[in-house]
C-alpha cells in the first residue's frame, strides 16, 4: 500500500493510504476574557492539563494506480490497471499529557513542590500518553478487501514533537509497531501538528492568515512541503467559540513521490477547554508514483474531534508509574513478519514496505527521497531438523546466479549469535547492474528446527560506507516464530501485495 495507506491506515494493497497533545492540543493557548471579535490570540502551545479522547477518522474514495510486482522484467511487461477503492480508517484514543524526569519516568504531582512541576526546571520535559480504544481501517472495491487494526499488547503509545513545525514521533513502551500499526497511529490528522492550522497571532472576526507549513503537512500527509497557499478565515468568534475556515493547495512529496493536493474545510476552537474541538478537512489528490509507492487519484475527507474527559485507569500515575516515556531508538525501531510467517526481523523507520506476500518481502531504504538500498527476504528451502546449507555451496550458488555480474568476493562468515539457535551465514559480493558497480551483502538463515529464510541486501558501492553494518543489525535481530512469541508479527495485518 502506499503512503496514501498509511495515510488512510491501511496496509497497502499493493499499500495506499494512514497515518494519522497535550492537553495537547489539537489546539493551544489564548487569551481569555476578551470582548467576542477584539484581538482573540489563537496559537499552539503543549499544556498540563485534563485527559481528552481524540477520534480522527478518513474516508477515501478514488483510483489506485499499482506498479509491477518485484523481479518483473521486460519491455513487453503490462502495467496493471488502475483499480477503483474505498477506504475507512478509524483510530480513537484517550490522551494525557504528563511531566516526565529527566530518565523518562512520570512526575507524580503529589510527590513534588507545585514550583518544582515547570516544564524545562531540572531537566524535566512534557510527554503526551495515549491508550488506543480502537485503530483499524478497511479498504474495498476493485481491490482484495483488506483490513488492518493495533495489537493490545502495544496499545499504550507515547507521542513528542521535539521540533515546531517538524514531524509527531509515536512509539509503544510495549515493544516495537509494525508498519501497518505506526500508519495507524502516527502521522494524519495528529493532535499535537494541527496546532499549526491556527493563527498564532491576535485575530478578530473575518481576519484571514496563512497557516504555518506544519499545518499543512498535517492535514496532507506529505513528508516535505515545497507549495503553501492554504488561507485561514476567522468566520465567527464569540465567547465560547471561534470557527475558522481553511482552504488552499498543498503540494509536496511523501516517500519520494510528488502530489498535489486541494483542501476546504473548518475547524472550530473550543475558547474555555483551549483546545481545537472539531476539524472537518475535504481533500483532492493527485499522486505520481514514486520509488516506493503506485500513484493515486483520491476525494477523501478529514475529520477530527475532540472531548473532554477523566484519563482512564491505563492512563493514571499508577499505571505508568516504572515505565520510562521516552521515546529512543530502540523504540522507534519497527518489527516486520518474514515471508510466511516463519521469522521476524527489525529494523529502522527508513525501510518501507514495498512488497509483501507469502514468498518474499521487498523493503527499500529511502535516504533524502531517493533509494538508497534493498533488502528481499524470502523463503528457501527447508534443510531439514539440525541441517543447514553448505556455506561452499551457498557461496557458488550466488556466483552462479549472478554469471557476469559477479566482480570479487567481498568476504564471509557467520554473523551475529540467535539465543534461540541457529545460524546467520554472510556472503559479501562486489559487482556491476549495466554500468553501476554494486555491492551485494546475502545471507542464509536457518533455524534449529531446518527453516531458510534467504536475505539479500542490494546497494550502490558509492553508498556502502554510509550504510555501514545496517545489514548486519538487522539480521542479528532475526528471530524465529516460536509459541514464545504470542501473537504473531503480522497480527491485525494481512498478507499480500503491498503496491
Amino acid at each position: 500500500m502506499t503512503r496514501w495507506a498509511r495515510d488512510l491506515g491501511f496496509h497497502r494493497v499493493g499499500r495506499a493510504l494512514v497515518r494519522g497533545g497535550l492537553l495537547t492540543l489539537l489546539g493551544g493557548s489564548l487569551t481569555f476574557g476578551q470582548a467576542p471579535g477584539v484581538g482573540v490570540v489563537l496559537d499552539g502551545g503543549p499544556r498540563l492539563g485534563g485527559g481528552s479522547r481524540v477520534r480522527v477518522e478518513l474516508k477515501a474514495r478514488g483510483l489506485f494506480r499499482p506498479g509491477l510486482p518485484p523481479m518483473t522484467g521486460g519491455q513487453a511487461a503490462k502495467m496493471p490497471k488502475p483499480l477503483a477503492l474505498e477506504v475507512e480508517t478509524r483510530l480513537v484514543f484517550s490522551e494525557r499529557p504528563v511531566l516526565v524526569a529527566r530518565d523518562g519516568r512520570v512526575v507524580n504531582a503529589r510527590d513534588v513542590k507545585e514550583s518544582a512541576l515547570k516544564p524545562g526546571e531540572g531537566g524535566r520535559s512534557i510527554r503526551v500518553v495515549r491508550h488506543v480504544v480502537q485503530a483499524a481501517s478497511a479498504i474495498n472495491g476493485e481491490v482484495r478487501p483488506m483490513a488492518a487494526a493495533i495489537r493490545p499488547a502495544v496499545s499504550l503509545l507515547v507521542a513528542d514533537r521535539p521540533e515546531p513545525g517538524g514531524p509527531v514521533w509515536v512509539a509503544s513502551p510495549g515493544g516495537p509497531l509494525t508498519r501497518s500499526e505506526l500508519e495507524l497511529v502516527e502521522g494524519l490528522g495528529d493532535p499535537l501538528a494541527l496546532a499549526d492550522l491556527l493563527p498564532g497571532k491576535a485575530v478578530s472576526r473575518g481576519d484571514r492568515y496563512r497557516p504555518s507549513q506544519g499545518g499543512a503537512m498535517a492535514i496532507s500527509g506529505y513528508d516535505a512541503v515545497t507549495v503553501n497557499t492554504l488561507e485561514g478565515i476567522v468566520e465567527s468568534l464569540d465567547e465560547r467559540t471561534c470557527r475558522l475556515k481553511v482552504s488552499g493547495r498543498v503540494e509536496g512529496r511523501v516517500l519520494g513521490g510528488s502530489g498535489t493536493m486541494t483542501c476546504d474545510g473548518f475547524l472550530t476552537y473550543d475558547r474555555e477547554r483551549g483546545w481545537l474541538d472539531r476539524l472537518e478537512i475535504n481533500r483532492m489528490e493527485v499522486r505520481q508514483p514514486g520509488p516506493i509507492e503506485a500513484g493515486l487519484e483520491v476525494k477523501s475527507t478529514l475529520t477530527v474531534s475532540r472531548q473532554a474527559e477523566n484519563p482512564p485507569a491505563t492512563l493514571s500515575d499508577e499505571r505508568l508509574a516504572g515505565i520510562s516515556l521516552d521515546i529512543t531508538a530502540a523504540r522507534l525501531l519497527l518489527r516486520q513478519a518474514g515471508p510466511g510467517g516463519l521469522c521476524s526481523i527489525l529494523h529502522d523507520r527508513r525501510w518501507h514496505v514495498f512488497w509483501e506476500d507469502s514468498k518474499v518481502v521487498v523493503l527499500k531504504r529511502l535516504d533524502a527521497g531517493r533509494v538508497a538500498a534493498q533488502l528481499n527476504l524470502s523463503q528457501a528451502q527447508a534443510a531439514g531438523k539440525g541441517r543447514r546449507l553448505d556455506p561452499v555451496q551457498f557461496r557458488d550458488d550466488i556466483r552462479k546466479v549472478l554469471k557476469d555480474r559477479f566482480v570479487r568476493l567481498l568476504g564471509e562468515g557467520d554473523v551475529g549469535g540467535d539465543p534461540a539457535g541457529g545460524r546467520r551465514y554472510k556472503v559479501g559480493v562486489e559487482g556491476r547492474e549495466g554500468e553501476l558497480p554494486v555491492v551485494w551483502y546475502y545471507y542464509l538463515a536457518s533455524s534449529p528446527g531446518g527453516d531458510q529464510v534467504f536475505a539479500a541486501f542490494t546497494l550502490a558501492a558509492a553508498g556502502a560506507a554510509e550504510f555501514g553494518e545496517q545489514d548486519e543489525a538487522i539480521m542479528t535481530s532475526l528471530r524465529w516464530d516460536s509459541p514464545d512469541h504470542g501473537e504473531k508479527v503480522g497480527a491485525g495485518g494481512s498478507a499480500g501485495p503491498r503496491r
